[in-house]
């Protein structure tokens, strides 16, 4: 060590000699602990600011890293189609795609190919286009925001359309296709239409020209651009149905293909037959009959129907709708009278929505006459109406329940029991005598009962008697009045009947009972009488 050195900590130890003896020694020591104290801790902050630092940037280059293996993914699952990234993506470009989006662009349809990038650049808006060069070919065009990069998808489908050998179809489809030129001479045709034309080969039909159906294939090709029509054609022998189309082409020329339509040339003929035969049917039937369609039109009808309502069959053929017929019914007077027509009207229609609903109703219509209306849910959908005038029915039915209760006033008068049984051996008709004398309720007899049940009836309340079986030889013998040769016989109750039946011109038969027991009685006191007085 130096005398310098020395001397200077000499010199040190002198200054701070003093100082260790007071209290300025300890206010020097921790002031150094505190500036040693505050130096440590900004060197902790700064060190903990460049790791987060650092631990950020190793974050966001693993976020970074796997992004780019996502997009890579996405890219190499693309199949056939060529690549490009737009945008801030933009970096990932197949050698092929820029050249696919040029031609895109330049086509008809680059208008909407730049709307739909801008689309997808500013709003992320994914799309598919089909885009069409300058020539005439076809670019496919997909857009997707793949991890946040604008992707676009290019195939050329031209190349794909070069390749594909037409002809080979054409030969492999079993329709007749073949063109023609200016001079509508045959240029080409598929397997088919040889085979249609008999040829062997296309320069045999090339030779002779074959067409299915000269005249009407040049009348047809020079009528339109694009031409269709029917045409009957013998094929090995056997006629069959083609409908032809026939489509002009630029050189003049005509391409044209046969559609074999035989089977449903045939099927459209036996409708129409069927049709007609059911028109024809539907006409022999005395009801009125409609079909509704689902439409609720007017489809099909018999002249029954038109001259029910006197409809002109010129307005039923313009297929009115349901709704118009019963607007049109309510303007001549020939519907009932409804308090909310328009309510009953849309009550009608509701027919139409329920397709398993059955109605059946009478009109009673202001002209005195009554109509019995059927409605039916069609198999085709739809409903079917059918319509009877059951006026002279009604007035039938109301005349013989008429005439059965003035038979029956009538017999009712007579005084011996009265009752008529019908060929099938029910009661059609007896008197109030008749109830009376055998002890038998209204209610009973009523119902037409048989004639078994009568007997049942009253021999349960009278007690049993050779009577009903006299009655029962006589309603199934030809000859009842037979029966009635037995006379007078005695009731199980002591009363005595006699009896009488008759066959009647509708085969039933009318049996008379007579109560004869109080007149034996008196005959039986004027024969007592004289010998009482000898």
């Amino acid at each position: 060590m130096s005398a310098a050195t020395t001397s200077d900590i000499a010199n040190v130890l002198d200054i701070l000699r003093p100082a260790a003896d007071g209290r300025d020694m300890l206010l020097g020591i921790a002031s150094i602990s505190v500036l040693i104290g505050f130096i440590c801790s900004c060197l902790a902050i700064w060190m903990f600011l460049r790791f987060r630092k650092h631990r950020a940037s190793a974050i966001s280059n693993v976020a970074v890293s796997e992004t780019a293996i996502r997009l890579r993914d996405a890219l190499l699952t693309s199949g056939t189609e060529v690549i490009m990234t737009l945008g801030d993506g933009a970096g990932v470009v197949h050698h092929k795609a820029s050249a696919l989006l040029q031609a895109g662009m330049e086509g008809a349809d680059a208008k909407r190919l730049a709307g739909m990038l801008d689309g997808l650049l500013k709003k992320g808006k994914p799309f598919q286009l089909s885009a069409r060069d300058a020539a005439v070919g076809t670019i496919a065009i997909r857009g997707a925001v793949i991890e946040g990069s604008a992707v676009l998808f290019l195939k050329d489908l031209r190349t794909d359309a070069q390749n594909v050998d037409y002809r080979a179809v054409l030969d492999a489809i079993p329709v007749p296709v073949w063109t023609r030129g200016p001079d509508q001479a045959l240029s080409w045709a598929n397997r088919s239409f040889l085979s249609a034309v008999t040829a062997d080969t296309l320069r045999d039909a090339i030779a002779t020209n074959a067409s299915l159906e000269d005249d009407a294939e040049i009348a047809i090709a020079e009528a339109d651009a694009i031409s269709q029509a029917r045409r009957t054609v013998t094929v090995s022998e056997k006629r069959h149905v083609f409908s032809l189309t026939l489509t002009r082409l630029k050189d003049a020329g005509i391409a044209g293909c046969a559609v074999d339509v035989t089977d449903l040339a045939e099927a459209e003929i036996t409708g129409k037959l069927n049709a007609e035969a059911s028109s024809d049917l539907l006409d022999g039937i005395p009801l009125a009959i409609a079909i509704f369609g689902k439409d609720q039109s007017l489809s099909t009808y018999n002249d029954a129907y038109a001259h029910l309502w006197d409809f002109g069959k010129d307005w039923l053929d313009s297929k009115p709708t349901m709704g118009e017929i019963l607007d049109r019914l309510r303007e001549t007077k020939r519907l009932p009278e409804q308090s909310d027509f328009q309510a009953w009207r849309r009550g009608k229609l509701r027919l139409f929505e329920d397709s398993a609903r059955h109605e059946e109703e009478f009109w009673h219509l202001p002209g005195g006459r009554s109509l019995r209306i059927a409605t039916k849910p069609h198999l085709l959908g739809g409903v079917y109406m059918l319509i009877e005038d059951v006026t002279a029915h009604l007035r039938l039915e109301a005349s013989f329940r008429l005439l059965s209760q003035v038979q029956k006033a009538t017999l009712d008068t007579i005084d011996d029991g009265i009752a008529i049984f019908g060929p099938d051996g029910r009661l059609i008709l007896h008197n109030k005598t008749f109830a009376t004398l055998w002890r038998l309720t209204e209610d009973e007899l009523s119902d037409q009962p048989h004639f078994t049940k009568v007997a049942i009836l009253a021999e349960a309340r009278l007690g049993q008697d050779s009577i009903w079986s006299i009655v029962s030889a006589g309603l199934t013998s030809s000859e009842p009045e037979r029966c009635s040769e037995w006379g007078k016989t005695t009731r199980a109750d002591g009363r005595i009947i006699s009896l009488s039946m008759s066959r009647l011109p509708n085969g039933a038969t009318i049996v008379t009972f007579a109560d004869l027991t109080d007149f034996e009685k008196f005959e039986a006191l004027q024969r007592e009488s004289p010998n009482a007085a000898a």
